[in-house]
């Protein structure tokens, strides 16, 4: 089976993590894997040679994301079984492939709730099926569009990072290690996180790393050093993850919407911490109710606050949720199985 996999840009994201893994996975499994990416230069091109086919198609980056020249050429040139559009932009050109190449199964993905445009309604529409990572997801597409329910599969998304062998949720610390890993966007909502946490009792000996770039960096900076927290926040940039799962006990999320399945999250599960966050969207899916972090209704401080303050005041019940995170991370988002069954679900679809 030869897969494709389309994507506008190599950007330093959760779905173009996911291209990349997926297609050197289906590469050593069998499976002849390739992906065209519209814009050159992203901070994950793969340096050469890479283990699949790999194609830019600009000449140079033009900063366009939606400029894809000779997009038709250079699919019929790998003759892909199946073509596997990864994020919005690339879905702009789904109507056109599906009437070029009417041979080929077109599978459009949904792996975010950020705002969509018209052409990504169109593009499910004409699809053969649609993958989404998160029930959520699944669910707020069949109410918005008329799709027959067999065209719509969930599939979550895999850990991408290895976690380590014991939980790291087991250390004990004089001070309770906060974590919140995402862009600093609006949508993030970095700034309610901060507001909770400078409203925490000052018996609580606590510290939060952030880490991430954005716009709304500077704000919540400023923020910081003006509610005296200068002392217990670190902003961090450019730091693999993985180094500072193992430094924290909490992971926190106070997103006020466009999520669908968290990799943050996801993460911090297989690396054993538990979570506390809004449940906006999928965010539910992330983790365990009650077992392996709690969801907060979005907006709600105080109950976020009474969350937090139990498990800081409980260091054997972060124990015990840090046990049933990896737990649960490890049967529900296991690169392996989740990777294995995207391709068998695209075999499926060929079929």
């Amino acid at each position: 089976m030869r897969v494709l996999f389309l994507q506008d840009h190599l950007r330093l994201g959760g779905t173009e993590k996911t291209t990349l893994a997926l297609a050197r996975y289906g590469k050593e499994h069998g499976k002849d894997t390739g992906i065209l990416v519209f814009r050159p230069g992203g901070v994950l091109t793969p340096g050469e040679p890479t283990p699949f086919y790999f194609r830019e198609l600009q000449p140079f980056n033009s900063r366009i994301d939606e400029w894809a020249p000779g997009l038709g050429k250079a699919v019929s040139a790998f003759a892909p079984d199946a073509i596997i559009f990864m994020g919005k932009v690339a879905h702009l050109y789904l109507p056109f492939l599906k009437k070029k190449f009417p041979s080929v199964r077109h599978i459009a993905t949904f792996r975010s709730s950020r705002s969509l445009f018209t052409y990504n309604f169109k593009a499910f529409q004409r699809a053969d099926a649609i993958f989404c990572n998160s029930h959520y997801a699944r669910k707020w597409l069949l109410q918005v569009q008329n799709h027959s329910p067999e065209k719509i599969e969930v599939i979550h998304n895999g850990c991408l990072l290895t976690p380590p062998q014991t939980p790291t949720g087991q250390q004990r610390r004089t001070h309770l290690r906060l974590l919140c890993v995402a862009m600093f966007r609006p949508s993030k909502n970095q700034r309610e996180l901060l507001s909770i946490l400078s409203s925490l009792p000052q018996r609580i000996p606590w510290q939060c790393t952030f880490l991430g770039a954005g716009k709304t960096l500077r704000g919540c900076r400023r923020f910081a050093r003006t509610n005296n927290l200068e002392d217990r926040v670190r902003f961090r940039k450019n730091v693999p993850p993985e180094l500072l799962y193992p430094e924290h006990d909490l992971a926190l999320l106070t997103s006020s919407g466009k999520e669908s399945l968290p990799n943050f999250l996801v993460e911090a599960q297989c690396f054993g911490l538990p979570a506390i966050a809004y449940l906006v969207n999928g965010v539910g899916e992330c983790f365990a109710e009650g077992k392996s972090g709690f969801g907060i209704p979005p907006g709600n401080r105080s109950a976020f606050q009474s969350a937090l303050i139990g498990l800081a005041n409980d260091p054997d019940l972060r124990t015990e949720m840090g046990e049933n995170a990896r737990s649960f991370g490890k049967s529900h988002f296991d690169f392996e199985e989740k990777s294995a069954e995207f391709f068998n679900k695209i075999q499926m679809v060929a079929r």
